[in-house]
């Protein structure tokens, strides 16, 4: 259906026109669907109320949830969280990425996925589908809160735009409270945030999911300079068992999918710091960074450090 430009929504176009942010830029006369421009800066026509949403990215099922989006299908990575128990309906489908059959079979009206994701034209063939990259715009209200950046991206795909900006700054009240609670431990103190992987563990810059919304954004725990050095001068990388003698947290995080005691005796040991500043987190769940996820996460962080 061709659409309608509202004069608005063309002043706007015209003005952002450089900028990477997602917005709607127009609507079809009878209502049905409306053109958003995304952070890619193409225009895609997606329908005004999906009723049969898929979503590629799994910190988009959370999100979804909180904006009461008609979902069908997940990334099949949201089923093994603990915490997806509390927003994920019984009737959605866990896709395997690549799956193509099992997605057509699912008839959706609106497929979003992260980008680049190898399968998009395909996708296009069955529905319309929005690439979102996991960047945030200085268009978005959240700014470099990447986690509430993407809820409200997703807010403006799923037309709820208001509703997921609402949530995000209720969340930012709500902080509040959790950072009470937790200061009488957190002031002051700081911490890093590794991955489990092969040959090593990844140092997890801020905003990059496994446990670092939790612990940096909500709980504002310091980031040490020889953790936000190492990030300046390597990125996020894998650091060695023998290498972790160069970085001074007071507390160390770390995302695991083995768990077991021999990796907090390992940490600790190279650390030169006691067992109980070492906390395991379970990887599944916190890979997640929708905004039921991170609050699941910082509650149980809380209670670790008790």
């Amino acid at each position: 259906m061709r659409i309608k430009f509202l004069l608005t929504a063309l002043v706007a176009v015209l003005f952002l026109s450089a900028c990477s942010s997602f917005r709607e830029t127009g609507v079809s006369e009878d209502g049905t669907l409306r053109q958003i421009m995304t952070e890619h800066t193409e225009e895609i026509e997606v329908p005004a109320d999906p009723q049969r949403i898929v979503l590629f990215r799994a910190m988009d099922a959370g999100n979804a949830e909180l904006l009461d989006g008609d979902v069908v299908g997940v990334s099949e990575w949201v089923k093994e969280s603990k915490f997806s128990d509390a927003f994920m309906d019984d009737q959605v489908t866990y896709l395997e990425h690549g799956d193509l059959d099992a997605l057509e079979a699912l008839d959706p009206d609106l497929i979003v996925t992260y980008a680049p994701d190898e399968y998009f034209f395909e996708y296009q063939e069955i529905a319309p589908t929005v690439q979102v990259n996991y960047s945030t715009s200085a268009f978005s209200p959240f700014r470099e809160r990447l986690y509430l950046t993407h809820l409200y991206n997703l807010g403006v795909i799923i037309n709820q735009r208001d509703s997921a900006e609402a949530l995000g700054d209720e969340w930012l009240a709500d902080t509040t409270r959790l950072q009470r609670e937790a200061a009488g431990i957190v002031s002051g103190q700081t911490a890093m945030v590794l991955r489990d992987v092969d040959g090593g563990y990844y140092l997890q810059d801020q905003y990059s999911s496994f446990g670092t919304e939790a612990v940096y954004d909500v709980l504002k725990f310091g980031m040490p300079e020889s953790v936000s050095g190492a990030l300046e001068e390597n990125g996020s990388t894998v650091i060695r068992p023998r290498e972790l003698g160069a970085f001074d947290p007071d507390y160390v995080f770390i995302s695991t999918a083995s768990g077991g005691a021999d990796i907090k005796t390992e940490i600790a040991q190279a650390m030169d710091m006691p067992e109980g500043n070492v906390f395991l987190l379970d990887e599944d769940s916190y890979r997640l960074n929708d905004l039921s996820s991170v609050r699941a996460q910082t509650e149980e962080i809380i209670e670790m450090l008790k």
